[in-house]
């Protein structure tokens, strides 16, 4: 993997809270490592310009404040720079709702990852994706990194959800690409009504054997050389993607869960047909969301 093949434009979305620090940790790390521009965006409520003496517009200059724009740019541009001064930083600062404003950046400066950050508190997740990030991994024509793990090193790991679609191996072309030197382990999840009647036993043993030669033709679909792929962890378990996920996270080291966004079979149904947001609710740590290849060609 060359320098090349790294994405050269990435993307932080901030709202300045404590959140979004280790979100900032993060995008620098990956920033540094790819040598590609980082453009941090951050939204400010709507100004409003009506006051006792009318519209700030018909002021004279004296009378009107500073540009709050203008000032949180600056600020924020000062402190990234101090942050690490050998990183390309450009800051955009703009009024508007969050997501329409890092979602029309992101498009004007060509960046190919957006990282932002949540709550590791789950009640303070859920209601932050109930707004920003949740739009985000509805709209976005890019991979979004969400960001709760403090950023001390690289990956080392990666847990791929897949469900053998076009999708899932978009997500995992996508995961190689990014962190190339992070190990790999599919997760598939599957649940098959009225196993008792039929054999719990025999229903494993017919869903492991599938399990096996799908993820042999997945890998291989996806570029993953065989002596790659003879590392690769296969997971394929009976039971609720989501609590399977979490169950996992609790109980292994620090790695980042990926997932498609789109697909068709059973993981995505559980996990994305009711929306990205049951992974991020159930995996404690940081997540890769990767964007159906169709909806990057609408876009």
């Amino acid at each position: 993997m060359t320098q090349d093949t790294f994405p050269k434009r990435i993307a932080l979305a901030t709202d300045l809270s404590h959140r979004c620090d280790r979100a900032l940790d993060r995008a620098l790390m990956v920033a540094k490592a790819w040598q590609a521009e980082l453009t941090v965006i951050h939204a400010l409520a709507p100004p409003d310009d009506i006051t006792l003496f009318g519209s700030l517009r018909d002021q004279p200059s004296w009378r009107r404040p500073p540009d709050p724009v203008r000032k949180v740019r600056d600020r924020m541009f000062r402190d990234l720079v101090r942050e690490d001064p050998n990183i390309d930083i450009a800051v955009h600062v703009e009024a508007g709702a969050p997501a329409d404003v890092v979602l029309k950046v992101i498009r004007k400066s060509h960046a190919e990852l957006i990282v932002t950050g949540v709550a590791r508190d789950e009640l303070l997740a859920r209601m932050f994706l109930g707004d920003t990030v949740d739009r985000l991994i509805r709209k976005s024509p890019v991979p979004v990194l969400i960001v709760r793990d403090r950023a001390f090193e690289r990956y080392h790991n990666m847990l791929v959800t897949t469900d053998f679609s076009k999708s899932s191996r978009v997500a995992l072309e996508t995961a190689v690409r990014f962190f190339p030197d992070a190990g790999i382990s599919l997760f598939h999840a599957y649940d098959v009504p009225f196993a008792g009647y039929l054999g719990r036993a025999e229903v494993e043993k017919q869903f492991e054997d599938y399990g096996k030669d799908a993820t042999d033709k997945f890998l291989a679909e996806a570029g993953i050389a065989p002596d790659t792929a003879r590392m690769v962890s296969r997971m394929i378990e009976n039971g609720v993607p989501e609590r399977l996920l979490q169950d996992y996270a609790e109980t292994s080291r620090r790695h980042l869960t990926v997932v498609g966004t789109h697909g068709g079979g059973m993981v995505y149904e559980a996990l994305i047909g009711s929306t990205a947001r049951k992974i991020i609710d159930a995996v404690p740590g940081d997540v890769l969301l990767v964007p159906d290849p169709a909806k990057r060609k609408a876009d």
